[in-house]
């Protein structure tokens, strides 16, 4: 399961990092060789202290000295006992610097996967971006990429670097005692071996527990922030407070448990250690119980050895632990990742499209599900300086004829042109860098009145004297200069803030500060008061002919002016016509020019 899901997150994530990763292998290698030349040299090192005669006689020592010109034993120790130092220095200078690539690729792999996962959903179509909710979004960005990357793909890099420095040592130690390093090997694996069994049920479950409630305690904040004022309204404060405590107590039980459990490791490491070395010990006493110097050289080498294994083992504990418990975080990104259609994603074009005659509407089809049908072969059309407005009862299709449009939802059947040009993906987006829109649900930024006006804009090009013009037009620099910095003043919450009429007046602003070709209202004068709707609708007319302007509105006192109504019933076009024609053919229109009071 580990490898199947190393497997596929390389697969699915590692495209130009294999090579990365052999490097890091071959870097895990080198520090492993490093350990084993720095260890190896201890022996000789305490001989030559202990029992000089016992290596001046041998071949490589012969060697060594005749390279160095050493005629003193006590040089020679000190000269190799400088080896070993110099070589264990070069060899924590050499990890820190592996440590440094390691930690700055894992860092860029996880900003890359998320830079992927953020342009999936702001440049997937948007019917397909609508399909992740917004806490599950958050849930990925946040948690899943980091928690994969520091606690599955980078532990795994960690795991192979200990295991090559622990399996180098341990062959110094195979060389040098076969059988007290087989003894010992065999009691520290199979210890180690049923640690890891019982650790990695017991992480496998508190892993998906940690999974279940981190989504959960996600939702319930993102629940409590943006529903503050109908929580508020309904007195639901204690219930959502109350359900916020519940979920938090879940999730820092979870934090918790998995943190205990994954501390525990180092200590049974520290016990099997001292176990080992004890072990060891007894063994080379008893096959060196003859010569004290070589007993005492073996001692020491013994200590260096288990003393460089011991950190490695904890690290290899550890990281079997965590990726144990990052499987199903994994999984999860994985999952997630084969949810998003990533070759969907719209490409940046530099298209343009300059609207000189109509858009329109040929026999479209479109439904959310298989099973119901929100627009039904509908056919518009409409003209370059026309005032369109799309009127029916809530629930026929208005808003998403708007989002039909604008290309934002592909249809089932059916073509959109204009003028002549039917439109695909991409044109789409040309399409859409000429028209200006007003939505029901206005989105304020966190920022000042001219970055709300100029979204998206960068500061240095937004246009000051251009952003003044369109906040005069949407009746809203009144606001503006109540503010000591005007339009580079933070919008401010609470009661300084922005009533939801001044909101949509913003909205607009920010729809015409681009000069778009078209305008699309969704229902933008309702929640303004009966004199700025005034405003507003004179504000359209004063447009009208200037921008092809398409408005939907239960308010029908917006539609006044329009030249042509577009009436829709259960996702059809019913018929098109002005106030009074409609008005005699259907009396369910009728009743609705009643109900808005004209």
């Amino acid at each position: 399961m580990f490898i199947g899901n190393l497997r596929k997150f390389i697969g699915y994530f590692g495209k130009g990092r294999k090579i990365r990763l052999l490097g890091f292998f071959i870097l895990s290698l080198i520090a492993g060789l490093f350990e084993f030349i720095g260890i190896a040299l201890v022996y000789p090192f305490v001989l030559l202290i202990i029992n000089p005669q016992s290596v001046i006689n041998s071949s490589y020592y012969i060697k060594f000295s005749e390279i160095f010109q050493i005629k003193d034993a006590l040089v020679g120790s000190f000269i190799i006992g400088l080896f070993v130092v110099l070589l264990f220095i070069l060899k924590n200078i050499f990890m820190i610097c592996v440590v440094y690539l390691q930690n700055k690729f894992a860092n860029n792999w996880k900003f890359d996967i998320s830079r992927k996962f953020m342009e999936y959903y702001l440049f997937a179509p948007y019917k397909m971006a609508l399909k992740t909710q917004p806490a599950q979004k958050l849930y990925t960005l946040n948690f899943l990429i980091p928690q994969s990357l520091d606690g599955f793909v980078f532990r795994a890099v960690n795991f192979a670097t200990n295991f090559i420095i622990v399996a180098m040592i341990l062959l110094l130690l195979f060389i040098k005692f076969p059988f007290a390093a087989l003894v010992t090997t065999v009691f520290v694996g199979l210890s180690l071996f049923i640690q890891s069994a019982f650790f990695k049920n017991k992480m496998k479950k508190l892993s998906k527990k940690l999974l279940e409630v981190s989504l959960e305690s996600n939702s319930q904040v993102l629940n409590n922030i943006n529903n503050l004022k109908e929580l508020k309204i309904l007195s639901s404060e204690n219930y959502f407070y109350e359900q916020y405590l519940k979920t938090q107590k879940e999730f820092n039980k979870a934090v918790f448990q998995n943190n205990f459990f994954a501390s525990i490791p180092p200590y049974i490491v520290e016990i099997l250690v001292v176990v080992s070395l004890l072990i060891l010990a007894a063994i080379i006493s008893v096959q060196t119980a003859q010569n004290s110097s070589v007993m005492i050289a073996s001692y020491a080498i013994t200590v260096a050895a288990i003393f460089r294994i011991a950190p490695a083992l904890n690290k290899i504990q550890t990281s079997l632990n965590a990726m144990n418990a990052s499987r199903e975080v994994v999984r999860g990104l994985i999952t997630e990742y084969e949810h998003c259609d990533f070759s969907s994603v719209e490409k940046k074009s530099d298209l343009k499209i300059d609207f000189k005659d109509k858009i329109e509407l040929k026999n479209i089809d479109f439904s959310y599900s298989e099973n119901r049908k929100v627009i039904k072969n509908l056919s518009l059309e409409i003209k370059k300086g026309e005032f369109i407005g799309i009127i029916g009862l809530s629930g026929v299709g208005k808003s998403t004829l708007a989002d039909i449009i604008m290309g934002l939802l592909p249809v089932d059947a059916g073509e959109i042109k204009v003028d002549g040009i039917t439109l695909n993906s991409e044109n789409f987006v040309a399409l859409r860098k000429i028209i200006g829109y007003v939505p029901q649900q206005i989105n304020i930024l966190d920022g000042t009145f001219k970055q709300n006006v100029a979204w998206g804009v960068n500061e240095s090009d937004i246009d000051d004297k251009r952003v003044l013009e369109v906040l005069e037009r949407a009746k809203l620099i009144d606001l503006v200069g109540e503010f000591e910095e005007g339009i580079d003043s933070k919008i401010t919450s609470g009661l300084r803030g922005m009533s939801q009429g001044q909101k949509q007046r913003l909205a607009i602003a920010r729809a015409i500060y681009r000069n778009p070709q078209v305008l699309i209202f969704d229902e933008a004068t309702s929640a303004l008061d009966v004199e700025t709707e005034h405003e507003i609708t004179k504000m359209l007319n004063d447009l009208k002919g200037e921008k092809t302007i398409i408005a939907i509105a239960h308010r029908l006192s917006t539609l006044k002016s329009c030249d042509r109504l577009v009436y829709l019933k259960n996702g059809e076009v019913v018929a098109t016509g002005s106030f009074s024609e409609l008005s005699k053919k259907f009396p369910d229109f009728e009743n609705l020019v009643k109900l808005s009071n004209i």
